[in-house]
């Protein structure tokens, strides 16, 4: 099972920075665009938030201290090998010493870090917000909203209809139970129908 986010995870939002338990689905949180200019997304609800869960996270540490916990199946974004101009959406667990990781450092520049050390520890809460860019920057990495997915792209067009539906009701959802979100669990029990082989496509 993936547990995305301890709660201690940080956020910078235009009231300032706040953890991922004090954030509320409206807020406008910091990420990155494509070109990797830092831009405002609207953080809509919550993928999965269960604050008093014990989990499994891989703890990431990057040239020069900054460190990200993470749990292994959730996306986060390395520069690609082979085009450093370029970046690519991984899995924490597939991760290696020496990927770059996107950071923004004190002076809210973008740089790109290189990972020297992962391990795995246990923390507090699981958090997964989902924002209308699918990105945001957690403890000031760009990271994904996706979990138990390969293909950035593809997650985050499935969940297209959600974004819709929020964007066209007024309801707050800052009140929803704890847990993984209904649209994901409909989301995963379809994937638990697809052939193995399919599976490990998406």
């Amino acid at each position: 099972m993936c547990f995305c986010f301890p709660s201690s995870t940080t956020v910078v939002t235009k009231q300032g920075v706040k953890r991922l338990d004090e954030i509320r689905p409206g807020d406008f949180i910091l990420t990155l665009n494509k070109h990797q200019q830092q831009k405002w997304t609207k953080f809509y609800t919550w993928g999965h938030r269960e604050k008093d869960l014990s989990a499994d996270f891989l703890k990431i540490t990057v040239v020069g201290g900054s460190e990200i916990c993470i749990s292994e199946n959730h996306l986060l974004f390395v520069v690609d090998k082979e085009n450093e101009h370029a970046k690519v959406a991984k899995m924490a667990g597939q991760l290696v010493i020496g990927d770059k990781l996107y950071h923004i450092s004190s002076t809210r520049s973008v740089t790109m870090r290189s990972i020297v050390s992962i391990i795995p520890v246990q923390l507090s809460g699981a958090y997964a917000p989902f924002t209308m860019s699918g990105t945001f920057l957690g403890n000031n990495f760009l990271v994904a909203c996706y979990a138990s997915v390969n293909n950035f792209k593809l997650a985050h067009a499935v969940l297209a209809p959600l974004r819709f539906w929020t964007k066209s009701t007024v309801k707050k959802d800052a009140e929803r139970p704890e847990g993984i979100h209904g649209y994901n669990l409909a989301l995963m029990k379809m994937r638990e129908s697809l052939p193995t082989s399919w599976q490990t496509m998406v």
